[in-house]
């Protein structure tokens, strides 16, 4: 399945997004687990063929976020921020 760059781009951008807010609701004590769910939940519907060592790198690391301390989780965001820009 061939995806358009421009339509790559504006869904990394999206999920940097979603990844911002999950952020955000960890910050306000919110109900963060199930924003991180639903994040993880949208990447396994990732087609066979886009699931590249990074998409593999993205999703463990995402993955591993709910048994992180705040420090690591917050670095961990931002590095998964930064893979998405490999995709």
């Amino acid at each position: 399945m061939y995806i358009l760059p421009e339509i790559q781009e504006g869904y990394n951008n999206k999920l940097k997004n979603k990844l911002y807010g999950l952020l955000c609701e960890r910050e306000k004590n919110r109900d963060w687990e199930k924003f991180l769910d639903s994040i993880l939940i949208e990447l396994l519907g990732f087609p066979e063929e886009k699931q590249t060592i990074n998409y593999y790198t993205l999703y463990f690391k995402l993955s591993s976020l709910r048994y992180l301390k705040y420090e690591y989780f917050r670095s961990t965001v931002f590095d998964c921020m930064s893979l998405l820009g490999k995709f």
